[in-house]
């Protein structure tokens, strides 16, 4: 009984060395689904990065079904494999590298950032603010309750139905002229508007204000 120990102890040896637990990998092509009349599934070719090997469509593990986004070609990715199989790899995780820096973050921070690199990110601060950003324009959902958006050009809503604005205190600051509505005519304030019959200031609004 004793002489069978060392040969299933080599048995199991060989066994081991047989399967492929996982390998880091560069992403040498992606095919991201584009169209109904592709069969492409969410899989990219990868290249071990320590053997001259290179795997042919990989599929990628995703959080849940729904969510995408194809890796770019250079990409470091973490494989592993089904059953220890090296002809049944799957892409289990993306790797950050000196090519691929992660996006400027502290701690308790999460940030989605897309194209990598750019300026288009979404975001929950370490002060719980909940942040969406294109270029200079920036969106803020503070934890307070209070909105901020941001930015340097124009900013349009535009809807088929009737738009309502309910508040307390309202107050609009333009440098430049404001219109309400087309073809309507100049505002006469108490500021800059006498009775032209009695010289006495006008009486205006007072819950109503404007300069002009």
């Amino acid at each position: 009984m004793s002489e069978l120990i060392p040969l299933l102890r080599a048995i199991i040896q060989d066994e081991l060395r047989a399967l492929r637990l996982g390998d880091v990998g560069v992403v040498s092509k992606n095919e991201p689904h584009t169209g109904d009349g592709d069969a492409h599934n969410h899989t990219c070719d990868v290249k071990l990065r320590d053997q001259d090997v290179e795997l042919k469509k990989v599929p990628i593990c995703a959080p849940h079904l729904g969510v995408v986004s194809a890796p770019q070609v250079g990409e470091l990715v973490l494989l592993s494999y089904v059953g220890g199989d090296p002809s049944r790899p799957i892409v289990i995780g993306r790797l950050y590298s000196d090519e691929f820096r992660p996006p400027l973050h502290e701690e308790k921070e999460w940030r989605v950032q897309v194209p990598l690199g750019e300026k288009t990110e979404i975001a929950i601060d370490k002060d719980a603010s909940v942040i969406a950003a294109s270029g200079d324009t920036k969106v803020t959902l503070k934890k307070d309750g209070s909105v901020e958006i941001e930015g340097k050009e124009d900013l349009k809503v535009k809807v088929s139905g009737n738009v309502q604005i309910e508040c307390a205190d309202a107050t609009i600051k333009a440098s430049g002229n404001i219109s309400l509505g087309e073809g309507g005519g100049g505002v006469i304030t108490t500021m800059s508007h006498k009775c032209f019959y009695t010289g006495a200031p006008l009486v205006g609004s007072q819950t109503v204000t404007a300069k002009g």
